[in-house]
């Protein structure tokens, strides 16, 4: 397979992975919030099988460069959802879901893979096994990835709720430089990248990637694009 062609299969199979990760994701969040007590998730249409709803361009954008990413995050009622448990819960509901999508469609995946399928576009198969495979990563890329903690993400929502109360000062701060703390966290991964060819992802993502991925799939899936991007969460 020549080096474009690989680069155009990477980015093509991303596409319908998206259009599942995604939605799965900000649907989880609506799914907990609407069992928590807030029916407005369903009024206003978080329940919707359009993936346009729930994409946000940014989000997308930085899953095609560097397979994580993010949606457009559902809105909440907040005499609804009040309590530090409630937060937190719903906070869990995006990665939960995308878990949970990992699980059950890495059940075929697993048949795939022991069958010795790979991806090619000369049969339905080869190309049904890469439309799964990358349906099941992105799902634990994004599973993994929204856990960690850093502001804005689900890990670091959680934490917020749990401490904000003590540390009101210091979490209003974080807040205020959120867009310079992620600029700087973009610049060390883009430096460790090209000094070190070192993908920091790996190692951050791989103590919630790796254990989910065996538990789906029986092994520990990695995807990269060509000149784009690798994201191999598989250290230990």
């Amino acid at each position: 397979m020549s080096p474009l062609l690989g680069l155009l299969l990477g980015l093509a199979l991303l596409v319908p992975a998206i259009a599942v990760a995604v939605p799965v994701h900000e649907m989880g969040h609506a799914a907990a919030a609407y069992f928590l007590g807030d029916r407005s998730v369903r009024y206003f249409g978080h329940f919707s099988i359009d993936p346009r709803r729930f994409l946000e361009p940014v989000g997308v954008l930085t899953i095609f460069l560097a397979l994580v990413g993010w949606g457009r995050r559902v809105p909440i009622q907040s005499n609804r959802i009040s309590s530090t448990g409630q937060k937190v819960l719903y906070e869990l509901g995006g990665p939960a879901a995308n878990l949970a999508v990992a699980f059950v469609v890495g059940l075929p995946l697993r048949w795939l893979l022991s069958s010795g399928q790979h991806v090619t576009f000369t049969s339905v198969t080869g190309l049904l096994f890469g439309v799964v495979y990358v349906i099941v990563f992105l799902n634990l890329s994004l599973f993994a990835f929204n856990l960690l903690p850093i502001p804005g993400l689900d890990g670091w929502n959680v934490i917020e709720h749990l401490l904000r109360s003590r540390y009101a000062r210091f979490f209003f701060d974080v807040h205020v430089r959120q867009r310079e703390i992620w600029a700087g966290l973009v610049l060390i991964l883009i430096l460790f990248e090209f000094f070190n060819r070192v993908n920091l992802l790996n190692f951050v993502m791989s103590p919630l990637f790796q254990p989910a991925s065996l538990i789906s799939t029986g092994t520990c899936i990695p995807y990269g694009v060509p000149y784009l991007s690798t994201l191999f969460p598989c250290l230990l």
